[in-house]
């Protein structure tokens, strides 16, 4: 470094410094947008990484990267408490750096910084192997089981709009799997009660995932009353309320002032209005689990109790693609690995592989319960824990 750049950066103000670090964040949010195509929420993430980090080095200038900071700066990670008073995860600790590294990467490359950021300094924001693995294992999901959907659903008395409402938001959640940014952006039009099919399209302002255009049929499942306390829903609102095409199909509760305009309260309906977010609806979930004194599950359990249920069917390659595509996913192992199969218990992995069966069939071939590709996935998956 020159003698003029050691004078500019000593000269350099913290205003001066926060607006440039502030200034190149902007352009990096940007990057991931436009050129890696990522959502708001994620580039949320990455936004918080990058604040740990300068809630680390107090703010200093990006320029300022080397080794020995990447290093301290894991320590500090490591030792930092959570909003519950305890030490963040490893899984929490990974992500961070995994984000931060990534920021560094991309500013080794920028002009004005590349001459200050070495890409082998990068390469120090990294956990070690066994944190690495310790944090990218399997965790145990929380998924209801159908009986205690079942149970929180009926458990809904239909007495008010909000009531109806909130029992066809449980019933379609179930039926579609869809997830509960999309359910809470979908307009009426995007259901065609001829057809018995949902389509989330982006260009109608329906929030998937990835913005991608996902047509989803209603999910075969034994519990038919959830289908029917839906159309209900959609039936009552379409000729009842008079809702139109770009209304929402799942609409927030109107509410009205209270005496004097100090308070608000809640009239018992619905008006034409979208939810703003996702929060209103995953609030109604935790209300009606503990209305029945279950405990809350999130709407995305219900993608996975979905899946959970069809793992016990005996289905063909074609019809776990079709599930796949159904839930927006562009792979079957998305589907039956991340939700299904990526995490079988020891016990029950242990149990599978003692329940695969010959049986023999009229013409002499052999048939198995689960096919040769779930086989050799087990098998794989039991070689990998002796790697371990």
């Amino acid at each position: 470094m020159s003698q003029s750049q050691q004078t500019n950066k000593s000269t350099k103000t913290k205003e001066e410094i926060r607006y440039e670090n502030e200034l190149v964040k902007r352009q990096y949010f940007d990057y991931l947008k436009e050129s890696r195509g990522y959502s708001q929420n994620s580039i949320i993430t990455y936004e918080g990484s990058i604040l740990q980090w300068q809630d680390f080095s107090k703010d200093v200038d990006f320029r300022a990267f080397n080794k020995k900071r990447a290093v301290e700066f894991k320590d500090w990670l490591a030792t930092r408490k959570g909003k519950r008073g305890d030490t963040l995860s490893v899984s929490f600790q990974y992500q961070t750096i995994r984000k931060v590294n990534d920021f560094f990467f991309w500013l080794s490359r920028q002009d004005g910084y590349r001459q200050h950021i070495q890409e082998t300094d990068v390469e120090f924001l990294k956990l070690g192997k066994k944190e690495s693995r310790q944090a990218l294992q399997s965790k145990r999901r929380r998924v209801p089981s159908m009986e205690v959907v079942k149970k929180t659903i009926e458990g809904i008395e239909p007495n008010t709009e909000i009531d109806k409402r909130d029992r066809a938001l449980l019933s379609f959640t179930l039926i579609t799997g869809a997830r509960i940014s999309a359910i809470v952006s979908l307009p009426m039009s995007a259901f065609d009660p001829h057809e018995m099919v949902v389509d989330q399209d982006p260009s109608n302002e329906v929030k998937t995932k990835f913005s991608k255009r996902i047509t989803t049929a209603f999910f075969p499942i034994e519990y038919k009353e959830a289908q029917r306390y839906f159309v209900e829903w959609y039936e009552y609102l379409k000729n009842e309320r008079g809702f139109k095409e770009n209304d929402p199909l799942f609409p927030a509760t109107k509410v009205e002032n209270g005496k004097e305009n100090i308070s608000y309260y809640s009239t018992g309906e619905v008006e034409p209005i979208f939810w703003s977010n996702s929060s209103p609806a995953r609030k109604i979930f935790e209300k009606r689990f503990k209305a029945v004194e279950e405990p809350y599950y999130n709407p995305h359990s219900f993608r996975h109790l979905l899946v959970k249920e069809f793992m016990k069917k005996p289905l063909t390659e074609e019809q776990k693609k079709a599930i796949s595509q159904n839930l927006g996913h562009e792979n079957v192992v998305t589907t039956f690995g991340s939700y299904g199969y990526g995490h079988i218990e020891e016990s029950r992995q242990i149990e599978l592989l003692r329940e695969i069966e010959a049986v023999q069939n009229g013409s002499g071939e052999v048939r198995y319960n689960i096919s040769e590709n779930e086989l050799q996935t087990l098998l794989r998956k039991v070689a990998s824990k002796d790697d371990v």
